[in-house]
């Protein structure tokens, strides 16, 4: 004899609004997690700025320990607005930024001392290098280095009011790129001297 299998007739599916309902959570979980990653991506590129520039101002200081001189032949723990007469030529080193605004030098430049020994003026007692290639940042722009920086008393990038210092930093020109005599908030600074 067979056996017949009762079918429940009266089941039911998922409603068209309860699919909904459910897609509608998974995109917003999704957005916060892609929101999330997004996050922690700029707070990783931070930390390596940060990194590079701990490693130049380390080369400086080791150039400095050598010759006497910071990098681009400049007089050590002056802040470039303190020189009477005002700043040296050349005294800030970088590379272009987005706007095509670039220094003389750039920090992977001999001039700087900081990856090999300028060949027309040598650093006294040179030793170096002291690093083997100056890093580029993480949106692919390069370090700066500027003895004469304006900056906040707090030590935060500053347009040149009447509330700014002068201070001697390297930085990033940030996200943005914009940095030739640009001083603007997304620059990711470390004043080493005011």
């Amino acid at each position: 004899m067979k056996s017949i299998i009762p079918v429940n007739i009266n089941k039911k599916g998922f409603t068209l609004i309860e699919l909904l309902v459910v897609i509608s959570i998974i995109g917003i979980l999704a957005s916060l997690s892609i929101f999330s990653i997004n996050s922690s991506r700029e707070k990783a590129k931070i930390a390596v700025v940060e990194n590079d520039i701990t490693q130049i101002r380390k080369a400086i200081n080791m150039l400095e320990n050598d010759s006497g001189q910071w990098a681009g032949h400049q007089p050590p723990n002056i802040v470039c607005a303190d020189i009477v007469g005002g700043c040296p030529a050349n005294n800030q080193i970088c590379g272009p930024d987005v706007d095509g605004g670039t220094c003389v030098h750039s920090l992977g430049e001999g001039f700087s001392g900081i990856t090999a020994d300028d060949n027309a003026n040598p650093y006294p007692a040179w030793n170096g290098p002291y690093m083997y290639k100056v890093p580029l940042d993480p949106w692919n722009h390069e370090y700066f280095f500027d003895t004469n920086y304006s900056v906040t008393v707090d030590g935060t990038p500053c347009d040149g009011g009447a509330s700014c210092v002068k201070a001697v930093v390297i930085g990033s020109y940030g996200p943005d790129g914009k940095g030739k005599d640009l001083y603007n908030a997304d620059d990711i600074i470390t004043v080493i001297l005011r």
